[in-house]
């Protein structure tokens, strides 16, 4: 996620305007995206980073397995990958694989 900040913040140094106008523009192509991997941090640290029993039980047994069960695996790759939420698009973005042009 840092190489999508990164390419935010090439992308609206070289725009127009004051350089708090671009700044500000580089937070706002990423603001939706961080806003939703802060939410999903705050989800899941409980479970995977606490001592107490609940949190590791439930990690356990409901999250454990539902995570080797599709589409638990595709669904949790694109969230370690940072791709949940679509990030790529508001940034001019796309995947290689999935650009037909791009094939071959």
């Amino acid at each position: 996620m840092a190489l999508l900040d990164a390419w935010a913040l090439a992308q609206a140094l070289a725009g127009e305007g004051s350089l708090d106008r671009r700044l500000a523009t580089a937070v706002a192509l990423r603001r939706d995206h961080v806003r939703l991997y802060q939410w999903l941090t705050a989800l899941f640290t409980p479970a995977y980073q606490s001592d107490s029993v609940w949190p590791a039980l439930i990690r356990d047994v409901v999250l454990a397995p539902l995570s080797r069960i599709p589409p638990g695996p595709g669904i949790q790759a694109n969230m370690v990958s940072g791709l949940t939420g679509g990030p790529l698009g508001p940034l001019g973005l796309d995947l290689p694989f999935s650009n037909p042009r791009a094939a071959g």
